[in-house]
């Protein structure tokens, strides 16, 4: 709740600042061009933990421009206004609810702020996302802007998400070896990113929504709790298996969550030594 009031402070915050310079930013129909805020990841599933990243997704309606007398097209005014934003929120330290912006169209290579068509584009089947891109969009949840915006959005990323396209496993477990192989030390263990570690419950949940959204909407649920009652609901997996994922997501949740306190940072995951 608090990072969502937050992020929508600031972002009025940013939109205003601008407007006083711009003016406001008009579609092609003369109307205010409206955007919309969208949660990735663990803000996404309302699931945040201690010093848990805060992802999201900048998406404003499309082109045209502002009707001050410094106008300026639609594309530039929102790129400026995610620019403001994330000037706005100032994080006590580096990697502690850091602004994740990662996840957008075309990553770092990608515009800050998306218009809806290229969003729609991208995450499409003919698009260039890549699969755990589509994955990703599980956990996609609107938490500021016009909410007809947000309903489309949310449409698109059904559209292509719960499309019934199969997933291709071989793909996710070559990207798990290269984050266990590249993103953590050698000889150390990973509680996230690990063989056995938080990402594989993730991403085993994940697959099969996916797998299985299609045909049950209720699977589309942003949090893992509610994801895996709804899959044990649907006959997905066995009452036994959804008692093992809860236990041992809460169990790997809860030790991210000491060994960021312990250590005051947020990207150090690795496990103490057994005997310390």
């Amino acid at each position: 709740d608090l990072a969502e009031v937050i992020v929508t402070y600031a972002s009025e915050h940013a939109y205003s600042t601008l407007e006083k310079q711009f003016g406001r930013p008009l579609g092609s129909n003369g109307e205010v061009c409206p955007w919309s805020i969208c949660a990735l990841g663990k803000f996404g599933g309302r699931e945040l933990g201690f010093a848990s990243d805060i992802e999201l997704i900048f998406i404003y309606e499309g082109g045209g421009q502002t009707d001050g007398d410094h106008s300026v097209k639609n594309s530039y005014y929102f790129e400026e206004w995610v620019s403001t934003f994330l000037r706005t929120i100032t994080a006590r330290q580096e990697g502690i609810f850091q602004i994740d912006l990662r996840l957008r169209p075309y990553g770092k290579n990608g515009s800050l702020a998306s218009a809806f068509e290229g969003f729609q584009k991208y995450f499409s089947e003919s698009g260039d996302a890549l699969q755990f891109e589509r994955m990703a969009l599980v956990k996609l949840h609107p938490v500021a802007g016009d909410q007809q915006l947000a309903n489309r959005i949310l449409q698109a990323r059904d559209h292509f998400v719960y499309s019934g396209k199969a997933i291709d496993y071989n793909d996710i477990l070559h990207f798990r070896h290269r984050q266990a192989s590249e993103l953590v030390p050698r000889n150390a263990i990973s509680a996230k990113l690990s063989n056995g570690g938080l990402v594989d419950v993730e991403y085993f949940i994940q697959a099969l929504q996916i797998k299985t959204g299609m045909k049950v909407p209720n699977i589309r649920v942003a949090n893992i709790q509610e994801a895996i009652n709804q899959l044990e609901d649907s006959g997905s997996i066995s009452a036994f298996q959804a008692e093992e994922l809860r236990m041992t997501y809460a169990f790997l949740r809860r030790l991210i969550d000491a060994l960021r306190s312990v250590r005051g940072n947020a990207k150090d995951l690795t496990l103490p030594a057994s005997e310390s």
